[in-house]
């Protein structure tokens, strides 16, 4: 038999965000009959428990060195050191 799951008081908390994103927020809040602090909770506690996951199976090191790879390559192209062709094939300019 499962144990009861314990309720923890809640407190609250200020974070900063974009007004866009809380414009977005808001309306998928509504769509679900939420309100924004229930759905940014639920956001939170998903996303956390999906990067507890990816910590554990050790995605979370393999995604970091990709989005560090992804700024390492917009950095390059912005400069110029790195473009694409009408091809779409990477050309790199020493």
């Amino acid at each position: 038999m499962a144990r009861p799951e314990v309720k923890e008081p809640k407190k609250p908390y200020t974070i900063m965000l974009k007004p866009s994103v809380v414009e977005d927020i808001d309306k998928m809040a509504e769509k679900l009959g939420l309100t924004r602090s229930q759905f940014m909770g639920n956001l939170v506690e998903t996303a956390l428990e999906d990067a507890k996951m990816m910590d554990d199976v050790g995605l979370f090191k393999v995604v970091m060195i990709g989005d560090k790879v992804m700024r390492k390559f917009k950095e390059a192209l912005f400069s110029g050191r790195v473009s694409l062709d009408k091809n779409g094939k990477l050309e790199v300019r020493k």
